[in-house]
């Protein structure tokens, strides 16, 4: 596994939180953009543009099966932070550090069982 190192870095808006790999560096949103601006990118960027890079391969010669599941994953991931997004907004804790609660998807049916009866 490569190592990461994660560093505060200044930019003209605050500080921005750099992370850097060999051949990468990416600097993510530190605080919340109305008290201190936009200084970085969020983790839904960073997705978004490894969706954009699979959907261009699978354009041309590069196209295959794995990059296909790859891409379902990743559709999963934005799915997923949509809806972290939509119940912490629907919480009240939307640009906030307070936790907000998890819905287990058993709450959603009042006739669930663990038996499946």
């Amino acid at each position: 596994m490569v190592q990461s190192m994660t560093t505060p870095t200044l930019s003209r808006n605050g500080a921005g939180e750099v992370v850097e790999r060999p051949f990468i560096r990416v600097v993510f949103q530190s605080g919340f953009p109305k008290d201190v601006g936009i200084n970085g990118c969020r983790v839904e960027d960073v997705v978004q543009l490894v969706i954009d890079r699979l959907e261009e391969y699978q354009q041309g010669p590069l196209e295959c099966e794995e990059n296909s599941q790859a891409l379902q994953g990743l559709y999963f991931a934005v799915q997923a932070m949509e809806d972290r997004r939509r119940r912490r907004e629907e919480q009240g804790v939307l640009n906030t550090m307070s936790r907000h609660e998890t819905i287990r998807t058993e709450d959603w049916h009042d006739d669930f069982s663990a038996t499946g009866a």
